[in-house]
């Protein structure tokens, strides 16, 4: 849920942030280079054994993913046959991972991936699949029945690119959750009546950019996709092709600013400490998500002073039946000689149906608006927002645009809006 995701890793949970050095201006670079995937070809077989001449599914060497990665040079592709395997991988060298209808499921697997945390210490990772390396695809499986995310990917020594995670089921994870939470996993940990998210479906948690979230069915988690800069900037990524649904306790696609170190004293951005910016959202079908919990279709937001969310683009798609509405953006009141940003955000030529379909109570619960359907709010307690909201087909909604008094929107006369009864409520 958004308070959840806000207070948990935004402040003494940041691990040490690393410099990314220099920043491309357009956003997403969408697949590994082809140079780190020319190396050998290993198979993962159920059957497989050491013993075999591992040039097929029928004579694998391995019967475990793991060893075959443990085992891989740099560059390989991994190819892991037919069958169920109970394992939790972790992913550190450069190769590309390929599921021929193989599922990784975490049912009965005693996580063992250890990280330390600032304010935490040593923390088990309760994620199916854990990426800690550069040029690396997964492709091809089913990732189930995780306490944590199904994938997390975290620049832990230094930023990540070139990771595709693209043609995949990631479903059923998340289950660590609920109050008290049933995992001791530090991001299932509850905060006051919020429960925890557990990390969500598919998890950039920071420093991690150029990379890409594609093609995938990411369904019955707590949420879907979370973009956040806990432990360095997460930017220019791609997330394309998804469909994202029935994720029951959170948004289907979250890109918040939680590391506070984004935005110095005087409130100009940090791209190389963190932030969560230059992101693309595209092409993706989400719907149904949040229904037993508190979850927009897309979320931007931000933790605090500090934090940032900014330049991100939404564009190409369908977004209907969320439980907030179908872009959501809050900014949250802050002192008045602190600062956070959203500005610069993109919502153009979607096609948005009936959203907000339980209420939004966050940040104006007196308001009558909190109870109606809307397609698009843009909500602040006092930051300026400015962003653009354009040539978007808004239908079936109560409010098309709901839009609070500090915020600027440019392009809301180039949107279509058909059974709406207020298509745009600004500045109220």
């Amino acid at each position: 849920m958004i308070s959840n995701r806000f207070i948990r890793l935004a402040g003494a949970l940041v691990a040490p942030v690393l410099a990314v050095g220099a920043l491309v201006a357009q956003a997403g670079v969408a697949s590994a280079s082809a140079q780190w995937f020319s190396g050998k070809t290993l198979f993962v077989a159920p059957s497989g054994n050491q013993n075999n001449d591992g040039k097929s599914c029928h004579s694998a060497g391995f019967s475990t993913i793991q060893s075959a990665i443990n085992t891989a040079p740099d560059g390989a592709t991994i190819i892991v046959c037919a069958g169920t395997y109970h394992e939790q991988v972790v992913i550190s060298k450069p190769v590309s991972l390929v599921g021929q209808h193989a599922t990784i499921d975490q049912s009965g697997v005693t996580p063992t991936f250890t990280i330390t945390l600032r304010g935490l210490g040593q923390q088990v990772i309760f994620a199916a699949v854990i990426v800690v390396s550069s040029h690396v695809t997964l492709k091809g499986f089913i990732i189930q029945h995780a306490e944590g995310e199904g994938v997390l990917a975290a620049g832990l020594s230094g930023p990540l690119s070139s990771i595709v995670i693209a043609h995949n089921a990631v479903v059923h994870n998340d289950l660590g959750g609920g109050v008290p939470p049933q995992s001791t996993y530090f991001q299932c940990a509850a905060q006051g009546q919020v429960p925890g998210d557990c990390g969500e479906g598919v998890h950039f948690a920071g420093n991690v950019a150029f990379s890409a979230i594609r093609d995938n069915f990411i369904a019955f988690n707590s949420g879907g996709v979370l973009l956040s800069d806990d432990i360095g900037p997460t930017h220019n990524n791609l997330v394309e092709g998804n469909v994202v649904t029935q994720n029951a306790a959170d948004c289907g696609i979250t890109v918040p600013g939680h590391n506070p170190g984004a935005l110095n004293a005087n409130g100009v951005p940090q791209p190389s400490v963190a932030g969560v910016y230059r992101n693309v959202i595209r092409k993706n079908v989400v719907t149904d998500n949040g229904l037993k919990g508190e979850g927009a279709g897309v979320l931007f937001a931000n933790a605090g002073p500090g934090t940032a969310s900014y330049d991100n683009l939404v564009e190409g798609n369908f977004i209907a039946g969320n439980e907030l509405s179908g872009v959501t953006m809050h900014a949250h009141t802050i002192g008045k000689t602190q600062f956070e940003d959203l500005n610069g955000n993109r919502i153009v030529d979607n096609v948005i149906g009936e959203n907000n379909t339980g209420g939004d109570p966050l940040d104006f619960p007196a308001s009558p608006q909190d109870k109606e359907t809307t397609g698009v709010l843009v909500f602040s307690g006092g930051v300026k927002v400015r962003v653009k909201i354009a040539r978007n087909l808004i239908y079936d909604n109560h409010f098309g645009i709901w839009l609070s008094k500090p915020v600027k929107a440019f392009g809301l006369g180039s949107n279509t809006f058909i059974d709406v009864t207020v298509p745009v409520s600004a500045n109220n």
